[in-house]
């Protein structure tokens, strides 16, 4: 009984809020907020949409003007303020830019209302926009500023101190934007007086028209970079429509949804999955500046926060969970304190997704355990948003350690290299049909949802038979979700981003088995051949990860003459642990066979990891290859 208390003491103080153990848990009804739409300007929107246009993020806002769009650490606001604010800063960057359009813009935001007026102020110019971050060091944010072409660089005042030097030095304009915008955006609140005539009277359309949005660039993001110099990513905003559509049909998006939001935004899973995908829904964000461990638990578990806003959606990676998870086991640990997060969890998430880095077996298990959701693991990237997952429903079909199938609007195929030349050979092609792009009432959560709008079965096609059913290759993709250049980087035929009929190549491994993908790692670095055989490092990875000491592991090949290269692995250890090569050997002999245990291993305190949580290999080797290597 100590234990517990000390527990309870433990959340009291962490969640700022008494909580009472009840062993009575019921599923919560979350009603849409209930409002008039109006029909002609929704019927307006997909008649351009059915002629080719694309009904940009913002003003999809018109729809649902009185909604909570955003809560951030500073104030709650809608679709109307939002806009509102977004309207007066788009001004000020008319007047910067003469009136063109058509411009990239680079902007650097916290995490939170600001970044979504800047980025609506772009694109309600007809602007390209840039999204920058503060933990790039400056040698990078002007390789971004100068690459990207920017016009106009924008900031709110806490990051102009970083920019002003670089822009001076590069002869940019530098626009700050201050937090009277953000208190424009807050006055419009819910439910009063001042809201519904600001809403209903003096709301304006701005920007272009969307048939010109059907043709034009919405935003740049830049790869990371881990292979080659960071990539500009051109994303359309008929890309964009696409993905958001093709997510809301398989994911289910719907303006009843709560998404908790702590994933850096400068990458395609922070910009499409929790914003854009989730606005253009007319769901409510509830933003946090970062991630930090224990303050996404109170959100989680809505501790403090009104019945409405309490969250029902999170998209983290694998890191996140695992950060969780751990806190879990120290702030939890009382049998009924856990009881209860766990039934309430079961109770109130929808979905929670996993994704931009392998996700553990392990992890992916003990999550479930503790919190009776099961994750859905998805495979995406900047240059495809999202490209495969699990299924949404039903939730028995998501399968640990796969990634499932195309969601709507892509084609992927596993193609291998001819024998005797560098072309490459399909053996199997799985195609989604393309989702509607049109904007439903079920959508806005005013109407059932229409069992036709949900993700249609995939079609596969065999191009090269085999006995074993199974197919490993290089993963192409390929659809209107799917990017068609980088910037400033001139189209080559059958180079090595593209085939020559137009299909991208992923640089990943994949294989393809009972009807479902599984992303075996990077072509160039995550599939060793060593005497003889190709080994996936994902693959030994998780089985290292099954190992009751370890707490965190990295597989990479090292050059070695006898074997062309040895499997090595980088190993951080769970508190007070020990292990030895001989141990490790021997549990993860369970699950592999001998040729893809490592050879070596080296213990270290801290995985090179980057913002996203994906190991950095290139790194690992430069820094620790000696070390790896097999002593002679």
């Amino acid at each position: 009984m100590e234990v517990s208390l000390r527990s309870l003491r433990l959340i009291n103080r962490l969640f700022r809020k008494p909580i009472g153990i009840t062993r009575r848990y019921k599923s919560v009804n979350y009603a849409a907020v209930k409002e008039d739409v109006n029909t002609d300007l929704l019927n307006s929107f997909n008649r351009d949409t059915k002629d080719g246009g694309a009904v940009p993020v913002f003003r999809r806002a018109l729809l649902f003007p009185t909604r909570v769009a955003l809560q951030d650490e500073v104030g709650i606001y809608t679709y109307a303020g939002l806009h509102q604010a977004a309207t007066s800063l788009s001004n000020e960057i008319a007047a910067q830019l003469v009136g063109e359009s058509e411009r990239t813009i680079a902007y650097m935001c916290n995490n939170d209302a600001s970044h979504v007026i800047v980025q609506w102020a772009i694109w309600m110019t007809g602007n390209i926009a840039v999204p920058l971050t503060p933990i790039h060091p400056p040698a990078m944010l002007k390789y971004y500023l100068g690459d990207s072409g920017a016009s106009l660089a924008i900031c709110t005042p806490e990051y102009e101190k970083l920019l002003r030097p670089i822009t001076l030095e590069l002869s940019k304009p530098l626009l700050i934007t201050g937090k009277d915008k953000e208190i424009t955006a807050q006055l419009y609140q819910p439910n009063s007086a001042f809201l519904k005539s600001k809403s209903e009277d003096t709301l304006i359309d701005v920007g272009k028209t969307n048939a010109w949005y059907g043709s034009a660039d919405a935003f740049i993001i830049y790869t990371s970079g881990t292979t080659s110099k960071p990539k500009g990513v051109v994303w359309t905003h008929s890309m964009l429509a696409t993905q958001i559509a093709s997510l809301h049909s398989a994911w289910q998006y719907s303006g009843d949804d709560v998404v908790l939001h702590s994933l850096p935004l400068h990458h395609i899973h922070g910009q499409l999955n929790s914003l854009n995908a989730s606005l253009a829904a007319g769901a409510r964000i509830r933003m946090l500046p970062q991630f930090v461990s224990h303050n996404v638990w109170a959100r989680l578990l809505g501790m403090g926060e009104r019945e409405e806003a309490k969250v029902t959606v999170f998209h983290g990676v694998p890191a996140m969970y695992a950060r969780l998870l751990a806190d879990h086991e120290r702030m939890f640990a009382a049998a009924r304190t856990a009881d209860y997060v766990r039934h309430t969890l079961a109770a109130r998430m929808r979905l929670m997704c996993a994704g931009s880095a392998p996700l553990p077996d392990t992890l992916a298990n003990k999550w479930e355990e503790i919190s009776g959701v099961r994750l859905l693991e998805r495979y995406g990237m900047t240059e495809a948003g999202m490209a495969l997952s699990n299924p949404y429903r039903p939730v028995e079909a998501r399968v640990v350690g796969c990634v499932g199938t195309p969601l709507p609007g892509i084609s992927a195929r596993l193609a291998v290299k001819h024998e005797s030349s560098d072309v490459l050979e399909p053996l199997v092609t799985v195609e989604s049909p393309v989702p509607d792009t049109q904007i439903s009432l079920e959508l806005l959560g005013l109407a059932a949802r229409d069992p036709e709008q949900e993700w249609k079965q995939p079609t596969v096609t065999i191009h090269k038979q085999n006995d074993s059913g199974g197919y490993q290759g290089e993963l192409l993709l390929k659809g209107p979700g799917v990017f068609t250049r980088y910037l400033n980087r001139a189209p080559k035929l059958d180079n090595s981003d593209f085939t020559s009929d137009g299909w991208f190549r992923t640089g990943d491994t994949a294989m393809f088995a009972d009807g479902r993908f599984r992303i075996l790692g990077r072509t160039s670095i995550d599939i060793i051949k060593s005497g003889g055989y190709k080994i996936s490092a994902l693959q030994v990875e998780s089985a290292i990860l099954e190992h009751p000491s370890v707490a965190d592991a990295a597989v990479v090949g090292i050059e070695d003459d006898s074997y062309g290269e040895i499997v090595a692995c980088l190993v951080v250890l769970k508190d007070k642990s020990k292990l030895t090569l001989k141990e490790l050997k021997d549990e993860a002999g369970k699950k592999l066979a001998p040729y893809q245990l490592p050879k070596t291993m080296l213990i270290v305190e801290q995985m090179p990891r980057n913002v996203m949580g994906k190991l950095d290999k290139k790194d690992i080797k430069k820094r620790y290859g000696k070390e790896l290597a097999l002593k002679k």
